[in-house]
């Protein structure tokens, strides 16, 4: 059913009974669900830092905890541009730094040194330890954000739309586990090791900081993606065989990458830790930056794919939609509400652009009969946002102010497009 733009809805001005709220949604499971991950990622976090003061001391915990967040804001950087097309929550990007930094790595520095012990105690080495144990248990620790993200959209309360999203949250919670990482590594590193003739001090810091903060940074972030990868691809599929056998796959090739990783580093060979880095890290992280790249152009071609129909019923002008479709014109378009309406101005502009790419992109998920059981919601919502915060834009602006693109759609009563499938739009699949 189609309400067209100027037509009132047939019930309207008839006492309509409030909406059924979702128990998810309600007020009082936000809180306990945030206070639940705040909670767990603070005990994780006394536990795991607590463990590396009383190892470290405090003045080298402090002085490695300066050293370890240097390639942060780098990392962190790359996937907020990734990210920038359909920005995800803040408080999920977040929780998924948080768990990667706190809750992952305590659990995998239980797992790693129990492993480590049996596999030593039945005549093992740590380079045992290291490929064969490390490597499966820090990669699921990694991706539990993830596979909580996946089974969301499983069950039709979707926050994870596809491949971007998986990595975007894979890289958020890598960044974090390599963070802590590096606070143990940079701190063994200055206090050194007089069993294994390692001298330490600043040199022996600066040194390993080169090694994992210059030349290797990427390292986690790279294993995870994998993971990252499956989980988006069975996000976007609607076949229940590829939602189990994407994240499997995906978690296989991130432990393997890393198994190798580490078999390569274990070798204590410079030479054949070049050749694995120049031959297998590198082609593989490039393969992946492009490949990230290119989704994320995708996603500014499903806003000129999907809006038209929206436009078919008054909620966006051809313009509109094509201002949408390139970052260049969205930027365009927040620096001149920046200029008509301060920063206020430019964050409803912000806002206008998000929900209208959440709302291409939910509705193309759709079209490719992936569930999504809030879809009516979310769409009114989104439609609401959007005719909201461009109208707090005009009405914020000088006299005679139009949009960049021109003017905004005639109709003052804008009909609700109601959710399902529409005969003018067929998704492309890729």
């Amino acid at each position: 059913m189609v309400y067209q733009p100027g037509v009132p809805h047939p019930s309207e001005g008839m006492a309509q009974p409030a909406p059924m709220v979702p128990w998810h949604r309600r007020r009082w499971v936000g809180i306990a669900v945030a206070g639940a991950a705040i909670g767990v990622i603070a005990l994780a976090g006394l536990g795991i830092y607590g463990i590396l003061g009383y190892s470290l001391g405090p003045l080298t915990l402090i002085l490695a905890i300066g050293t370890a967040v240097l390639p942060v804001p780098i990392l962190l950087s790359f996937f907020w541009w990734l990210d920038r097309y359909e920005p995800e929550p803040r408080r999920y990007l977040a929780f998924a730094f948080g768990w990667g930094a706190c809750v992952a790595t305590f659990a995998a520095l239980i797992i790693n040194s129990f492993g480590g012990r049996v596999i030593t105690g039945a005549g093992g080495s740590e380079s045992t330890t290291a490929v064969l144990v490390a490597p499966p248990t820090e990669e699921f620790f990694k991706a539990v954000p993830l596979f909580i993200l996946l089974i969301l959209a499983v069950t039709g309360r979707r926050q994870i739309n596809g491949i971007v999203d998986g990595i975007v949250y894979a890289g958020m919670s890598a960044v974090g586990f390599a963070f802590t990482e590096n606070v143990l590594y940079f701190g063994s590193a200055y206090l050194g090791d007089e069993d294994k003739n390692m001298p330490g001090g600043i040199t022996a810091l600066v040194v390993t900081f080169v090694l994992r903060g210059i030349f290797s940074p990427f390292a986690h972030p790279l294993f995870t993606s994998m993971t990252g990868l499956g989980v988006g691809i069975a996000a976007r599929s609607r076949h229940t065989w590829v939602k189990i056998v994407a994240p499997i796959g995906g978690y296989a090739l991130a432990v393997t990458l890393h198994g190798t990783w580490n078999l390569l580093a274990s070798s204590q060979n410079f030479g054949v830790i070049l050749t694995g880095y120049t031959l297998i890290m590198l082609p593989i992280l490039i393969v992946m930056v492009t490949l990230a790249i290119v989704l994320r152009g995708r996603e500014a071609k499903v806003v000129g794919r999907v809006l038209p129909i929206y436009a078919e019923s008054g909620w966006f002008t051809p313009q509109e939609i094509a201002a949408l479709a390139t970052m260049q014109s969205r930027r365009a378009g927040r620096s001149w509400a920046r200029q008509i309406a301060g920063s206020i101005g430019a964050k409803a502009m912000a806002d206008y652009q998000f929900a209208a790419t959440k709302l291409a992109i939910t509705r193309d998920s759709l079209a490719r009969g992936i569930t999504n059981r809030e879809f009516a919601d979310e769409e009114r919502q989104l439609l609401a946002t959007v005719d909201a915060r461009r109208q707090y834009i005009l009405q914020n602006a000088r006299p005679g102010s139009t949009m960049p693109w021109g003017s905004p759609p005639q109709s003052q009563q804008f009909g609700y497009y109601g959710g399902g499938h529409h005969q003018g739009y067929q998704p492309h699949h890729h």
